[in-house]
């Protein structure tokens, strides 16, 4: 399995508590984890607006072979609490992958989905990495930059002069019915776009912004 579950670091983690689950998502019990119809988020304090990608996948060592034999290193690591993760090589830095489950909570808005934008000075050798980790290329796979995860949530590569990661959503309904459900949460949320193309930016700070594309099933 492979799911994308990047980690929103954030000043006000109280604030993206309340917005998540105005956008559809479900907070797993006792947690900092929210499911989505596709694809996971995990919260996490810090002084800073940033975002780092990560997912999830199922038997770690397999993944970790599997990748490895792909092209791409991938080091299994256990912390002192006996926890095991792996590290994937990636332009720049490496990116986690930690143990995941299959299942999402019941509750999610089946309709909204993560999706992670990298930008990167070297979007070939990020794509590289995305194909061996087992995502799926839309398009030809020597030419993708947009990637979908088999257990949710998509990645899409853009070459940029910095590498930074973003969060933005996919909605296969109608974006104005969320955009009623999170003014009705007490969130400001604004429409662009017309037709198929319906875009609905949340502003979260004066650092982060949430922008949901309007992407109907079929």
């Amino acid at each position: 399995m492979l799911r994308v579950r990047p980690t929103l670091i954030t000043t006000d983690p109280q604030l993206l508590g309340d917005l998540l689950p105005a956008l559809g998502m479900v907070q797993q019990q006792g947690t900092a984890f929210f499911d989505a119809g596709g694809g996971r988020i995990a919260l996490q304090p810090g002084t800073a607006e940033l975002t780092l990608l990560g997912f999830e996948a199922g038997v770690l060592e397999e993944f970790a072979r599997r990748t490895a034999e792909s092209g791409t290193a991938a080091e299994v690591i256990r912390d002192a609490a006996g926890m095991t993760a792996v590290r994937v090589e990636a332009p720049g830095q490496t990116i986690p992958v930690d143990q995941g489950d299959r299942l999402l909570d019941p509750d999610v808005d089946h309709a909204l989905t993560v999706v992670c934008i990298w930008s990167t000075p070297d979007p070939q050798r990020a794509a590289r990495m995305l194909r061996d980790i087992g995502a799926r290329p839309h398009g030809p796979a020597a030419e993708a930059t947009d990637f979908t995860a088999k257990n949710g949530g998509r990645v899409v590569v853009r070459t940029g002069g910095h590498q930074y990661f973003q969060v933005g959503f996919d909605y296969a309904g109608d974006v104005a019915d969320l955009r009623l459900r999170v003014q009705h949460a007490g969130f400001s949320a604004e429409m662009s776009g017309t037709g198929r193309n319906r875009i609905l930016t949340v502003p979260v700070s004066a650092h982060r912004s949430f922008t949901i594309s309007e992407r109907p099933e079929g």
